[in-house]
């Protein structure tokens, strides 16, 4: 009679892990409460209400990992945590929770604004890695060791860090950088017109073309909105896809959001160009029509919106296949090619 072999349980997180598990849903669902004033009323921000959904996905995706270091039974040799080392960081986690305090009471007090959603947010980030780094058990209820904190804390970089794209970036990036972006949008756009031979004069961020129609580079035109979900993508595929040990995988990671920032600046800079031409070419009002000249609500009006629209539509898109096809790059990046057996 042959008998098979019954699947070894993971071992219980103890009590002070799961009650430290259960503050940080609860500080992440007012961190979701607070930044929904952004993702609702701020349009280059709406990918803001996907941020709770990737944040969960990545973290029970790395779930049994991040469990068997909480649970000490995955290890890594070397020298226990030191003392001062543990002291120092139950302070620092102490601060980012009393940070955290600090903006909910302000939040609670005045709404929505800078300050309580920064403390808010980075207050969580911080409770969010101090807690892990202080949960991790070594074998048998002994010691952990540095490196192998450390580790764990790389698995909460995304679930946690992300949510510093989704409201503080506003604040810290967005109001800093939206106006150098215009102006410098409108630049080069009108560069590549006089480059092409085209008389063109520009005032302010209007670009008038030699018939006096004129097209002006909005605020939407930016790029902000294409620069902060690029961003929150690369960030994301960065911590699904990419690989190697914690610094290849951090160093790998850093590099795919600094080129979605730079694929989104570029993109942005294609898409103006190409609705400056279409401008010039059919008239500045064709950009609020579809490709048939039909108005918006007219019968037979395109699927695919105004032209305006369709060609932002398509630089996102783009964006988002270019990322996808960095990511085999990037994992290549740094590794020896493979010896023939």
């Amino acid at each position: 009679m042959s008998t098979e072999a019954q699947p070894t349980p993971a071992p219980a997180l103890d009590a002070t892990t799961r009650g430290l598990g259960w503050l940080l849903i609860g500080l992440a669902a007012f961190t979701a409460w607070d930044q929904w004033a952004i993702w609702s009323t701020k349009d280059d921000y709406t990918f803001g209400y996907l941020v709770p959904v990737f944040s969960g996905y990545v973290l029970w995706d790395r779930w049994e990992e991040l469990r068997a270091w909480l649970s000490g039974s995955r290890s890594i040799p070397g020298p226990a945590s030191r003392p001062w080392h543990l002291r120092l960081v139950v302070a620092l986690t102490f601060t980012a929770l009393l940070t955290f305090a600090l903006g909910a009471a302000a939040r609670a007090i005045t709404g929505t604004g800078v300050v309580p959603t920064l403390a808010i947010a980075f207050g969580f980030v911080g409770t969010a890695l101090g807690c892990t780094y202080l949960s991790v058990q070594g074998p048998q209820q002994s010691e952990a060791t540095g490196r192998a904190r450390v580790a764990a804390v790389g698995l909460m970089l995304f679930p946690a860090g992300v949510w510093i794209i989704s409201g503080p970036f506003l604040y810290l990036v967005d109001n800093r950088i939206k106006g150098e972006l215009l102006t410098n949008v409108t630049e080069i756009v009108s560069g590549i017109l006089r480059a092409t031979d085209h008389a063109i004069r520009v005032s302010g961020n209007t670009i008038i073309f030699a018939n006096n129609d004129a097209v002006g580079v909005a605020d939407a035109c930016s790029g902000i909105r294409s620069f902060s979900a690029c961003v929150f993508v690369g960030a994301f595929l960065g911590a699904i896809f990419l690989e190697g040990g914690f610094v290849g995988s951090l160093l790998r990671r850093i590099t795919m959001i600094v080129l979605s920032a730079g694929t989104a600046i570029l993109l942005n800079i294609g898409r103006n160009t190409y609705l400056a031409f279409h401008a010039m070419n059919n008239g500045s009002r064709s950009l609020d029509r579809d490709y048939s000249g039909l108005e918006p609500g007219s019968v037979g009006f395109s699927s695919f919106g105004t032209v305006h629209d369709f060609a932002g539509n398509a630089a996102m898109l783009l964006a988002f296949l270019v990322l996808l096809a960095c990511v085999p790059l990037l994992n290549r990046l740094g590794r020896r090619p493979s010896s023939p057996a």
